[in-house]
């Protein structure tokens, strides 16, 4: 069984009912760190049979890899409201917004980073959400172009893969340091390197 299987289509109950048992995990997983969690405990909190965390969820990884995706696609919808700031605006919005949410949540990143590693049970979630960044970031290169923020000339695929490849590497460094610096300001000066190198 896929333990990282996409949910099937839900009633409002069935719905309702994983989103208490989601919510319940990750409470239990920030208080008390991933590795000292189980199923019985997720089912307790979520005040459900253990069966029922297991339909929703095959293994606690399940919990992790939904958490990663509602993070990003989060951040990705807010950030989309910002279509009438520059481009810079944009992507320093996006940036801070990852730099907050991995701080609040350090001890659920260190385990999502090590998981999506190489060819690591995360993985694929990671490849999901990195293309739906890279349409993100593409949208935000064609705005730059249009307004004259970024060269036009530049491939715009290229750039919003250089884009995800920058933002990836630098959690993941952020991670490897020990979490101790602030993500917000080292995913900014590295963009902002970068972004100097564009500008039209």
């Amino acid at each position: 069984m896929d333990e990282l299987a996409p949910p099937r289509l839900l009633s409002q109950r069935a719905k309702a009912n994983r989103d208490r048992i989601y919510t319940a995990a990750i409470e239990l997983i920030r208080e008390r760190g991933y590795d000292e969690v189980t199923m019985t405990d997720i089912a307790k909190g979520a005040g459900v049979a253990r069966a029922s965390v297991f339909n929703h969820f095959p293994a606690k990884l399940a919990v992790l890899g939904e958490w990663f995706e509602r993070f990003t696609r989060q951040v990705l919808r807010e950030a989309g409201q910002q279509t009438g700031n520059s481009a810079w605006a944009r992507l320093v919005f996006v940036l801070e917004a990852m730099g907050r949410g991995a701080h609040a949540n350090k001890d659920i990143i260190i385990h999502v980073a090590s998981l999506a590693m190489g060819h690591g049970p995360l993985a694929a979630t990671e490849a999901e959400l990195d293309d739906e960044l890279q349409l993100f970031f593409a949208d935000i290169i064609r705005h730059g172009q249009r307004e004259g923020e970024i060269d036009p000339g530049l491939d715009v695929d290229f750039l919003a893969d250089m884009w995800v490849g920058l933002l990836t590497v630098t959690a993941h460094d952020w991670v490897n340091r020990g979490q101790v610096s602030d993500l917000s300001s080292d995913l900014k000066s590295r963009f902002q390197t970068l972004f100097r190198g564009i500008e039209k």
